[in-house]
């Protein structure tokens, strides 16, 4: 028995192998003919798969990525904290920012999800594509990882890498075969054992088989399987084939039982747990490989190089190309060839024929006559499948571009049209990049100025420029090359001649490919007319400037004398009410001082006042060096009576500013008329408070008068606040002078006004000086 020759491969290994072989021939062949981005990932969003096109896409080596990193790294930051919020609102549950943005609705709903996205490459660039996320399941339907497919849509979807799985590597199928090859009786006894492996027997010792019933060494169930497989040979005299699981293994066994006499049997066991894993990858890959094929935006195709290149597989994408389904093509109903537009046939077959002769790809883009007659262009990207240098198979992919083709017809056209216009136009064209060159100029430059084309193109076009206008320009430059247009901008260019011509200019810019877009008018003739006009205004203009100012200051006094009178009179009328039939002698003495004191105070602005009314002609108002204090306490003097009446509580801090250098009588008028609005526009609710202070603020000093009064409604009156006679409260003695007064005196020397305000809540005015 021990020369007995033993076969050394079956007819259902060889069987399983072809079609294993086939399977993944089709497969790799599928996925060699796409451009399309693959990523996979395991539950937990780690990439598991990096296929070329995703390199290419993304600038990354799959090296880096697998086991590494997850698509979060290569997506925009703040589409996955947006996508996070709205999948949180959408599913009404907290989705963190993060992997599982992407894979979600993919794993919730069992479906493919569809979104777009923002890439960003290892170079820093930004493109969109379409991402589809699906999942990916066991046969159990465990969750075992995600599919991603990106295709880049910023140039419509164009499908240029192959797809290379980096997931699915199979293991090398059954190098060798390692048999158990046993000897049993009718009665089912072992009567020899052969084997190289002993670490297969179920028992330890091969002597311990010799002599026992399968019944004794087998498992009850598979003993009764052995018994009923032998029972046939003996009956049949044919071989039969068994395979089974270990009893509490997660091995897997096959057994070929051959007729050897009307005594014996010859059973050969291999160990089959390899190829029943193998089979369970193949399923799931098959699973996986239907899920890219049917989630591509392409017709994925593999025909035979036959006369009509009859089709093996043909996804069916294809109807929504063609209008026909892939099994009309795969039963050879309908042909490619027979779709071809006949303009197109002799460059379709000459491009393939080239490319295969030297077992090059091929991509080429051509048109076909859709079902319902509709004319349609495709895009084909393919490659042979040799076998010993012999071209056996075609595979590629083929999508719809007739979207893409119309669009770039109407873009040609347009650009055509552009370049009518631009050589055609009476006016001066240009386009300059950002670096200060002429790009392209019309003709009408050269009949204007006299440089020809390339003299205008190969020198900056600075030098052109008049001196005087350079800076100017070079500032207007500056403006449209940060994304703003310019629509009247005036220079001087030099003709060939050396004399100069005015231009008008329009401008706007790429910023993206950095150029400049502009056009002009020669102005040159309107400017020297401007130039007599200007001549003969200027005495005219100097008279009337010197009358206006005079006016100014002369109404600039009367409100001053009139707003600044009208609150002292007021508070002299507010003391005078504090005394009636039941006042003591006393009370009269101090109502009588502060009137005093009020009238000396009146006496003293109206000094200044014509103090100032003297030097007006100067056009220079005397500055001095003025305590706040000082100019607060006569303020509160002039208005005593009023902030008694209305209890008012006062509170300053001039400590980091206690001094400026200021006209007296405008620092006097502008706190009057902010601590009189204070007092007028008062809250009735509440006692009225009033802080004033002072500070050196980005080493300028700053004055805030801040109360908690009526407020302003900054919405409504906000623009009008400082005009004149604009009044915002019902309040009979409101005049609308005071604001306007007080922006007009410290915007005359330099300084601005702002406030802040909410109703009923208070009013703070900020001076800068």
């Amino acid at each position: 028995m021990e020369n007995l020759p033993l076969p050394h491969n079956y007819i259902h290994d060889e069987k399983f192998l072809n079609a294993l072989a086939g399977a993944y021939r089709l497969q790799e062949a599928i996925i060699n003919a796409t451009d399309l981005a693959i990523i996979s990932t395991n539950p937990e969003g780690v990439i598991t798969s990096f296929n070329q096109a995703a390199e290419k896409l993304l600038g990354f080596a799959s090296e880096e990525m697998i086991g590494k990193q997850t698509p979060v790294l290569f997506h925009d930051p703040d589409e996955i904290v947006l996508r996070a919020k709205k999948l949180s609102e959408e599913l009404n549950e907290n989705i963190m920012p993060g992997f599982e943005v992407f894979a979600t609705k993919a794993r919730m709903r069992k479906t493919t999800d569809y979104q777009e996205w923002t890439y960003i490459n290892k170079n820093g660039n930004r493109f969109p594509v379409l991402l589809s996320i699906s999942c990916l399941r066991d046969d159990k339907d465990v969750l075992i990882g995600y599919a991603g497919i990106a295709t880049d849509i910023t140039e419509q979807k164009k499908i240029e890498a192959k797809i290379r799985s980096s997931e699915m590597h199979l293991q090398a199928l059954l190098n060798s075969i390692d048999d158990i090859v046993f000897e049993v009786n009718r009665h089912g006894i072992f009567t020899n054992l052969w084997t190289r492996r002993d670490d297969l027997l179920l028992m330890e010792r091969r002597e311990n088989y010799i002599g026992l019933t399968l019944t004794e060494v087998l498992p009850e169930s598979l003993a009764l399987l052995y018994q009923e497989t032998i029972a046939t040979v003996f009956k049949t005299k044919t071989s039969q084939y068994i395979e089974y699981a270990l009893p509490s293994s997660e091995r897997w066994s096959a057994a070929k039982i051959s007729f050897i006499d009307h005594e014996q049997v010859i059973i050969l066991v291999r160990d089959i747990t390899h190829q029943k894993q193998t089979e369970f990858l193949l399923r799931e890959s098959e699973k996986k490989f239907r899920l890219v094929a049917e989630n591509m935006p392409g017709a994925i195709y593999l025909c035979r190089n036959d006369e009509n290149y009859p089709m093996v597989y043909l996804n069916e994408k294809v109807k929504d190309i063609t209008g026909f389904a892939a099994e009309d093509f795969i039963a050879e109903k309908v042909s490619f060839i027979n779709l071809y537009h006949p303009d197109d046939v002799h460059y379709i077959f000459k491009t393939i024929n080239e490319s295969l002769a030297d077992q090059k790809s091929f991509e080429l883009e051509y048109r076909i006559i859709h079902r319902s007659g509709e004319v349609r262009w495709i895009k084909e990207v393919g490659a042979g499948i040799f076998e010993d240098q012999k071209l056996v198979m075609i595979e590629g992919v083929i999508t719809d571009i007739t979207i893409q083709k119309k669009a770039e017809i109407e873009l040609q056209k347009v650009a055509e049209e552009n370049y009518r216009l631009f050589n055609n136009a009476v006016n001066l064209s240009a386009i300059a990049t950002f670096d200060g060159y002429f790009k392209k100029v019309n003709p009408a430059w050269t009949h204007l100025l006299g440089w020809s084309e390339e003299e205008l193109k190969s020198t900056p076009f600075s030098e052109f420029i008049h001196p005087d206008d350079l800076a100017s320009t070079e500032h207007a430059v500056k403006y449209i090359t940060t994304g703003n247009n310019l629509s009247t901008f005036e220079n001087r260019y030099r003709c060939k001649d050396g004399s100069y011509r005015w231009l008008l200019w329009g401008s706007g810019s790429d910023s993206k490919n950095k150029f400049i877009y502009a056009s002009a008018i020669d102005i040159t003739e309107r400017k020297k007319s401007e130039e007599e006009l200007l001549l003969s205004k200027q005495n005219l203009e100097t008279i009337a400037l010197h009358l206006q100012e005079q006016n100014r200051q002369l109404d600039e006094f009367a409100h001053i004398i009139s707003h600044n009178l009208r609150s002292p009179v007021g508070n002299i009328k507010a003391l005078i009410n504090f005394v009636n039939e039941k006042s003591t002698i006393d009370d009269y003495k101090i109502i009588f001082d502060k009137i005093k004191n009020v009238a000396s105070n009146l006496g003293e602005t109206m000094n200044e006042l014509m103090e100032t009314l003297k030097v007006k002609n100067d056009r220079e108002i005397e500055k001095t060096e003025i305590r706040f204090k000082d100019i607060l306490d006569k303020i509160i003097q002039s208005l005593e009576g009023e902030l008694i009446q209305c209890t008012a509580d006062i509170t300053y801090d001039f400590n980091h500013a206690p001094r400026i250098y200021y006209p007296k009588t405008y620092l006097e008028s502008i706190l009057q008329n902010l601590l009189s609005n204070a007092v007028k526009y008062r809250a009735t609710n509440r006692h009225l408070r009033l802080h004033i202070s002072s500070a050196i603020v980005n080493e300028k000093t700053e004055l805030r008068v801040s109360d908690n009064g009526l407020g302003i409604d900054l919405e409504r009156f906000g623009e009008k606040l400082f005009g004149l006679h604009k009044t915002f409260h019902d309040n009979k003695e409101a005049r609308g002078v005071g604001l306007f007064l007080t922006k007009t005196q410290v915007e005359a020397m330099g300084g601005s006004i702002t406030v802040e305000s909410e109703v009923d809540k208070g009013t703070t005015f900020t001076i800068t000086f």
